[in-house]
């Protein structure tokens, strides 16, 4: 089992669908099976024979126990957490209370695996989705080893371009479901939510998006992580 764990606004969509097509490409007799879990009966409802990809943010402790017995391999996404607030802000609609309450809550549950011997940290700010070598990093935790055109294929297919185009027609996709008081779409064989589209991915928006006093707040609270994961000075 392949645990992909991302605090939130960290790219942990993209290291989803790439983690499941990477390992289409390395194991293509096997059954893959993806799944994105929040409840322990969605956990238990998994089949020990197939390759599960599960991708989760934080969870409750029961939840927490099942994937740290199962998991072979745990992907964890992070973020500089001024950037992914202000990216719940923008592209959500979370008033700020709310988008910092999420961010330091699947943060610290991500900072609290990432020395566990299984963990391979994977930074948003380091740019892991435009870099094709993120599909080696990949390959190795499933495995295997990639050759010249399946990693050029595998890269090609993830471009934000791709990415647009199925978003695009997200309400025509077999796994398409709405949420009936948030009105969210998304297709929940790739996890991709209409609010995924139009993303520029910058780097930093946050030192033009978020007031002074806002960012002040978020370095208080995520203090610790900021200084595990390199982002305070």
């Amino acid at each position: 089992m392949i645990w992909c764990l991302g605090m939130y606004a960290s790219g942990s969509t993209w290291l989803y669908n790439a983690a499941r097509e990477t390992a289409r490409a390395l194991h293509p007799a096997r059954e893959i099976t993806g799944t994105y879990a929040e409840r322990i009966e969605e956990l238990r409802g998994l089949r020990p024979e197939d390759l599960n990809i599960v991708k989760t943010h934080d969870l409750g402790p029961a939840e927490a126990r099942f994937m740290a017995a199962n998991a072979t391999s745990i992907l964890i996404t992070v973020r500089d957490p001024r950037d992914a607030v202000t990216s719940l802000m923008q592209h959500m609609r979370h008033p700020f209370g709310k988008a910092l309450e999420r961010v330091e809550r699947s943060g610290a549950f991500c900072a609290a695996l990432a020395r566990d011997g299984r963990a391979e940290i994977l930074s948003y700010d380091a740019g892991f989705t435009d870099e094709p070598a993120t599909f080696d990093r990949l390959a190795a935790v499933l495995g295997g080893a990639l050759d010249s055109a399946q990693r050029a294929g595998l890269f090609a297919a993830s471009r934000r371009e791709e990415i647009e185009a199925l978003i695009a027609r997200i309400e025509e996709l077999p796994g398409m479901a709405r949420d009936v008081k948030s009105g969210d779409v998304v297709d929940l064989e790739t996890q991709w939510h209409r609010h995924h589209a139009g993303r520029t991915g910058e780097i930093g928006r946050w030192r033009r998006l978020l007031p002074p006093e806002a960012a002040r707040a978020i370095e208080r609270r995520m203090a610790g992580f900021m200084a595990q994961f390199g982002y305070l000075p």
